[in-house]
């Protein structure tokens, strides 16, 4: 063999070699998994020495500084709230502390079914007290209303012109009456115009309802009340903020 024929020999061998070298590096590369944020791991996946998938959950990384809490907003009280306001955030496990967040991020759209406002806001935690997962309460020093009309959340109709309900007459017939909700709590809703606090309403079996219809007053459990039905619409026992 020349000279010329061994060189050309080394060569090609040393481009398979190189080639050999670039795919091992890469598989090196391929095999290290780096987050694209500073955390700690909530939970892992994976033992060691497991084969792994492309795709398969390897760990949930969580990252404390700052944390983020979100709440959902009354439509009423939506035009309140802005990217950088502050906010005031109470947790369970510090109840007497408050915590000062910063909306970083509020949802352009109301939700319909709900009818509220997502928001999202940033607390500063160095000191890592505050942990994922926690119930908090935000306040946004919305004014408290007190006495206001509320009624079942299932006693409200959505129509093609908005929220109704049937209100009860004389002789329990019923008519079909548009209102204009508030803040929804636990079930029930705020209702700020439509509705007078001793008017009794509908609240189950109305969704084929139609002006003029009869119905019969039960109790919640489905039993005939003993006396006259009170009025379903009441005024609330508690403020609603």
């Amino acid at each position: 063999m020349s000279d010329e024929s061994a060189l050309d020999t080394a060569r090609s061998r040393l481009r398979v070699a190189e080639a050999q070298l670039g795919s091992a590096e890469r598989a090196v590369r391929d095999a290290s998994v780096r987050a694209r944020f500073a955390g700690f791991i909530a939970r892992r996946f994976v033992s060691r020495g497991e084969f792994v998938s492309q795709g398969d959950k390897l760990f949930h990384l969580v990252s404390l500084d700052p944390i983020e809490v979100e709440f959902h907003l009354p439509e009423a009280d939506s035009s309140r709230v802005r990217k950088g306001i502050l906010i005031e955030v109470t947790v369970a496990p510090y109840p007497d502390e408050v915590f000062e967040a910063v909306a970083h991020m509020v949802s352009p759209t109301i939700d319909p079914r709900t009818r509220t406002l997502r928001v999202k806001a940033l607390i500063d935690n160095r000191d890592g007290r505050l942990r994922p997962g926690l119930f908090a309460r935000a306040n946004l020093g919305i004014a408290r209303r007190e006495g206001v009309i509320t009624v079942p959340e299932e006693a409200i109709l959505q129509r093609l012109g908005g929220p109704v309900v049937f209100r009860v007459l004389d002789g329990n017939r019923v008519e079909r009456i548009p209102v204009k909700i508030g803040v929804i709590r636990d079930g029930w809703v705020e209702i700020r115009e439509g509705l007078g606090p001793r008017d009794r309403i509908v609240s189950r079996g109305h969704s084929d309802l139609i002006d003029g219809s009869s119905v019969v007053a039960r109790n919640r459990d489905g039993t005939l009340p003993v006396s006259a039905a009170p009025p379903v619409a009441s005024v609330a026992s508690e403020a609603i903020e």
